[in-house]
């Protein structure tokens, strides 16, 4: 193995290592992965299985992500209304809507706009 004194590398020479590196580990473990599935498969056959059966059996070990629209956030209930114009909003979170600070700026009151 390559003794590399990395310490001594400018950061355009580290951001090019760093991207070989990336790399290369990427082709490793698709690599050894394969080794592995391949070897899996002939034990599951050597025991009378099918390489479907044995991937079926394996579904309770999966962790599937969560897809996009699962995690996809609701919206957050109205807790505040502009009683001049309904459409202004604001759900209580994150900073204040620019209706309700100008409202407060004038030294009306958070309360009188609850919902």
């Amino acid at each position: 193995m390559n003794n590399i004194d990395v310490s001594k590398l400018s950061y355009v020479e580290l951001m090019q290592l760093s991207k070989q590196l990336d790399s290369e580990i990427a082709a490793k473990r698709s690599e050894e992965l394969k080794v592995l599935a391949d070897g899996y498969i002939k034990k599951i056959e050597a025991a009378g299985f099918t390489a479907t059966e044995g991937v079926a059996a394996l579904q309770p070990y999966v962790v599937l992500r969560p897809s996009a629209k699962s995690m996809q956030r609701t919206a957050a209930p109205v807790l505040y209304r502009d009683p001049e114009n309904p459409e202004n909003t604001w759900s209580g979170r994150g900073r204040p809507a620019r209706w309700l600070a100008s409202y407060e700026a004038q030294g009306r009151k958070r309360e009188e706009f609850k919902a």
